[in-house]
């Protein structure tokens, strides 16, 4: 077998060029986001956004700068050797960019380059797709992680979704209530109708020891961890420019996500083995 014959090249390869484009992007759109001081204050002007939603999208600018930057450089390396965990990495880092700006999107942030947040988030959703129908049955079948690992991933990925589940719903039920949603009803969206179903189906796949599981466990733990760094380093902005008061539940759910996730990220991607030995030099 041939490295072909596990990953569809021609089509990762148009992921990765996707991805690149969305980088620089991105990369536009958190720079303008914080040397221009006037693109998010205009909209705050009419009040069609809080103060609040101004501070989470100068925190999510500062941080999508790093994380932009890293997929840059991943697509590129990409394009140069065709690496199957640069590639599952590569998608994680998608489907943040995905979240971030389908916020943006959803929740008519309409500033003057609000049809770049619209380009990202569109550009972020094929080059998921794609990049998930790239990998062949062959790769799926191979790829493998040891099963201890794989259980206990399984099952924080559930606590993940079971633990922000019953709290968005507890939130989200009382502006149904009202019939006035909160300034962040985007997350709700997102999150319950998209991002965690996704979460509870790779954790159920885990736990059956479904071969595409392994694939997307992946994926999921790079998303987990770039949407948990976000979220904490923006409560953190928060309560530093004085808009956040009061608990720090909030600020500790984010930090406690964002060290577990990466923990287990690291550890899915030191693990993570492609059977065959002539693939072995080819999995990083």
């Amino acid at each position: 077998m041939e490295i072909k014959e596990l990953l569809n090249i021609n089509r990762s390869r148009m992921t990765a060029c996707m991805t690149l484009v969305l980088s620089f992007l991105v990369l536009y759109a958190s720079l303008a986001g914080i040397l221009d001081k006037s693109i998010y204050e205009d909209v705050l002007s009419t009040g069609t956004i809080t103060k609040f939603l101004l501070a989470g999208s100068v925190s999510q600018d500062i941080i999508f700068i790093p994380l932009a930057l890293l997929l840059t450089f991943l697509s590129l390396l990409y394009l140069k050797r065709n690496g199957i965990k640069t590639f599952i990495t590569i998608l994680g880092l998608t489907g943040n960019f995905f979240y971030g700006y389908g916020l943006y999107s959803m929740q008519g942030q309409y500033t003057t380059i609000y049809l770049i947040y619209l380009a990202i988030f569109s550009l972020s959703i094929y080059s998921i797709i794609f990049g998930l129908l790239s990998f062949t049955p062959g790769l799926v079948v191979i790829a493998s992680f040891p099963r201890t690992l794989r259980i206990c991933t399984s099952i924080f990925l559930y606590c993940i979704v079971i633990m922000l589940g019953l709290v968005w719903l507890i939130r989200i039920i009382p502006d149904i209530a009202r019939h006035i949603p909160q300034d962040t009803y985007g997350v709700y969206v997102l999150d319950l109708g998209i991002v965690f179903p996704a979460i509870a189906i790779t954790a159920t796949m885990l736990i059956r020891s479904k071969p595409f599981g392994n694939i997307l466990a992946g994926v999921v733990l790079m998303k987990v961890f770039t949407v948990c760094l976000s979220w904490g380093f923006g409560e953190w902005y928060g309560r530093f420019s004085g808009i956040i008061q009061g608990s720090y539940d909030m600020l500790l759910i984010p930090t406690i996500l964002t060290v577990i996730s990466l923990v287990f990220l690291i550890l899915y991607l030191a693990k993570l083995q492609i059977t065959p030995a002539e693939f072995k030099s080819r999995v990083i």
